[in-house]
């Protein structure tokens, strides 16, 4: 007989109204796989772009209906013949399968994934707060610090600035320049001002009253060193003049408005500056996991803030999440810790 889970699933591209609540069945293991009960879900812009249909190139086999949900945290409960690292009960949290197996993704009460993407939970760190870390927390970490893009290393006395500091990538890439050794300007609206110093930025530009470009020639009149944009295109008049010789613009892919890339690309370029389209890659997710997880456990990285809806409530969060003004990060409570 069939194992069945309760999932939030969509039967076609569409709005928020289109999430169904359903009987499915639970995914079956292969041997490098684990059967995780998913406590809470990470929920992240690609979702709504994912469940809008704006992805629906990288899934051209996709079979409806559709479980969306990139990561998430809960309890191993099965493991495949080949696994080693990890047993039934660990507490984990991890990336999913769903771009390379179509598998479900985490608004589901089980999901199975590799244990390649797999990172261990200490009983010192909530479930709800690691549901942050695999998308969010390893895309700044990778904006930042990955070779082909932000490369930041020996950064005593290089300047930063993150665009969009109060988002979920944005509060951890704000905390890891500055753990790096960086200075590290923001922006962000007036409402997340005193949120984004509690990270512990330098320089703090409320975007809705202040000229960027103005404010942080004051900060840095040479320019800065590297600029990590989680918005948009656009969302920066000239990015590339904020630069100093050399310097790097990284924009975090938005999948729905990353402009005229090869030719922003081209422009920088002549102008001895770099830009840079980052997208994530999960190479390493679950070893760059647990480095960040441990930067947590010495005091060093905190978890942004947390917003938790029930599974049931899907919906809303995810109108909230389209509107592009969370602090922190979104995450629905599907089994608890």
């Amino acid at each position: 007989m069939t194992q069945l889970m309760k999932a939030a699933a969509i039967k076609q591209w569409g709005g928020a109204d289109s999430f169904e609540f359903m009987q499915l069945p639970i995914p079956s293991l292969d041997a490098g796989d684990v059967l995780i009960k998913v406590a809470y879900a990470g929920v992240n812009p690609a979702d709504w772009k994912m469940r809008a249909g704006h992805l629906a190139s990288a899934f051209p086999n996709t079979s409806f209906p559709f479980v969306v949900g990139l990561d998430g945290s809960g309890t191993v409960v099965a493991i495949g013949k080949d696994i080693v690292d990890f047993s039934v009960g660990d507490r984990v949290v991890t990336g999913n399968n769903i771009f390379q197996s179509g598998m479900p993704g985490s608004y589901a009460e089980y999901m199975v994934v590799n244990q390649s993407r797999i990172a261990s939970v200490p009983s010192s760190i909530t479930l709800a707060s690691a549901a942050t870390l695999p998308i969010a927390g390893i895309t700044a970490w990778q904006a930042l610090f990955a070779p082909d893009k932000g490369n930041l290393q020996q950064a005593k006395g290089k300047k930063v600035l993150i665009n969009g500091a109060s988002g979920g990538m944005g509060s951890f890439a704000v905390q890891l320049a500055k753990w790096a050794g960086a200075e590290v300007a923001t922006t962000c609206s007036d409402r997340n001002l005193d949120y984004v110093k509690s990270l512990g930025a330098d320089f703090l530009i409320d975007y809705k009253n202040q000229n960027i470009a103005d404010e942080l020639a004051n900060w840095a009149p040479q320019g800065v060193d590297l600029i990590i944009d989680g918005i948009s295109a656009g969302s920066l008049a000239d990015p590339i003049s904020l630069l100093i010789p050399g310097g790097k613009l990284v924009n975090i892919a938005t999948l729905t408005d990353d402009g005229d890339i090869e030719a922003d690309i081209a422009d920088a370029e002549s102008r001895g500056r770099t830009k840079i389209l980052a997208f994530m890659s999960d190479a390493s997710l679950g070893e760059d996991m647990q480095k960040m997880i441990k930067l947590v456990e010495e005091g060093q990285l905190k978890f942004p803030a947390i917003e938790s809806f029930a599974l049931d409530d899907v919906i809303q969060a995810h109108n909230k999440l389209e509107t592009g003004h969370v602090r922190g990060k979104l995450v629905l409570h599907v089994a608890g810790e």
